[in-house]
């Protein structure tokens, strides 16, 4: 497939990734909490990624949650624009659809689950393992994919309308001209 015209650029990517990142740490802390464990517990995996496994349990608190919020904001932000990149290649009819936003967030968000938990983490951060894998496959999707795919569908209704409204606009003042009137 080409790639279509679209106007995100890597900020919009960028802002989306995070936007979608801070309600997947806000229902990840909440399950965390739900489920007995502390609300941090899903910064301290974060951190782990960069401070290795005693981020788990004997770290000092503030770099923890330095380190977790710098990790877990970072990929998100990189993910969303990777999610950019593949939203361009979607045909313009579908871009505004929100179910297929959905749909499309969710199955990238199953990919990243895949790839971070099923290989990056086999090989270096075991310890992620621990944790219910469908359980996160499941808030991976819920509150990462659907989040993006939100974000993108509203974004690109809005654009439809503009280019709507533009040509419209443009349409007038051509027919003003052809009638002699004046343009604006």
């Amino acid at each position: 497939m080409a790639w279509s015209r679209t106007p995100w650029s890597a900020w919009n990517g960028l802002g989306f990734g995070l936007v979608a990142g801070v309600v997947f740490a806000i229902a990840e802390c909440v399950a965390s909490m739900a489920g007995g464990q502390g609300v941090l517990t899903p910064v301290r995996f974060a951190a782990s990624v960069l401070l290795g496994a005693r981020a788990l349990v004997d770290m000092p608190l503030g770099l923890v949650v330095a380190a977790g919020l710098a990790v877990h904001l970072g990929l998100s932000a990189f993910l969303g624009l990777a999610y950019s990149l593949i939203d361009a290649r979607l045909s313009p009819a579908l871009r505004p659809k929100v179910a297929h936003q959905l749909a499309v967030g969710m199955l990238f968000t199953l990919v990243v689950w895949v790839v971070t938990f099923q290989f990056v983490a086999r090989g270096y951060y075991p310890w992620f393992l621990g944790v219910d894998q469908f359980f996160q496959l499941v808030m991976h999707a819920l509150f990462f994919g659907v989040p993006l795919g939100l974000l993108f569908a509203a974004a690109e209704k809005r654009r439809v309308a503009i280019a709507v409204f533009e040509q419209g606009v443009s349409e007038e003042r051509t027919t003003r001209r052809a009638d002699g009137g004046t343009p604006d």
